[in-house]
């Protein structure tokens, strides 16, 4: 929704979230708002110690699909 602490930004991307949602013809729409993040997200320091306990539970989830997306590419290229 925008940077830790920048009300007004935060606002803006909120308000434009609505404004797709109001707009959309159908599902799966994709709109690309016209928003961009300061710095690299790998760069961020707002990032908490821990990670949440929602991550910590999809985690591995994440990964195995990751690899199956990854090896299914590999046998598609060859």
């Amino acid at each position: 929704m925008g940077q830790v602490g920048d009300r007004e930004s935060q606002r803006n991307v909120l308000l434009k979230t609505i404004e797709v949602l109001e707009k959309a013809k159908q599902p799966g729409e994709v709109w690309h708002l016209p928003f961009t993040w300061p710095e690299e997200p790998k760069k961020t320091d707002w990032q908490p110690p821990e990670m949440s306990p929602l991550i910590k539970f999809y985690l591995e989830d994440v990964k195995k699909a990751r690899r199956e997306q990854e090896e299914q590419a590999a046998k598609t290229k060859n």
